[in-house]
């Protein structure tokens, strides 16, 4: 995915038990560093027989990164359940129209011009 677009999955939890489901999810070895990953809810609970679902969103900020997540969903009572988040960040695709520039033969004190053009094949505006 390109730097500064997002991207949204949902999970769905779901409570097969007769009692109702209390949980929380953290995630796992956390720095802090890498933010790409967030949810719309940390916490909550399952009525018996139903279910939740969680957004999961991903925004990439550092171009060329792979990032992975790992979460547990803590259900109180003692049951942990764990996820994985993955994402692959491009940086955008600019190149230039050509690599070099021939003049040719310039009369002295007279000018000429070519062509260069800078090509953006991204699907985000980019400065240069």
């Amino acid at each position: 995915m390109t730097v500064g677009k997002s991207e949204t999955k949902k999970i769905l939890l779901r409570n097969h038990s007769q009692v109702l489901a209390l949980y929380s999810i953290s995630k796992v070895n956390d720095d802090e560093k890498d933010c790409s990953f967030s949810l719309n809810s940390n916490e909550g609970r399952i009525q018996p027989g139903g279910k939740e679902e969680i957004t999961v969103t991903y925004t990439p900020s550092i171009p060329g990164a792979f990032t992975c997540t790992q979460y547990n969903i803590n259900i109180h009572g003692g049951n942990i359940v764990k996820f994985t988040c993955q994402g692959q960040s491009l940086g955008n695709d600019v190149y230039l129209s050509s690599k070099s520039i021939h003049f040719g033969e310039v009369q002295l004190e007279s000018t000429t011009n070519r062509l260069l053009n800078v090509v953006n094949d991204s699907d985000q505006p980019t400065t240069f």
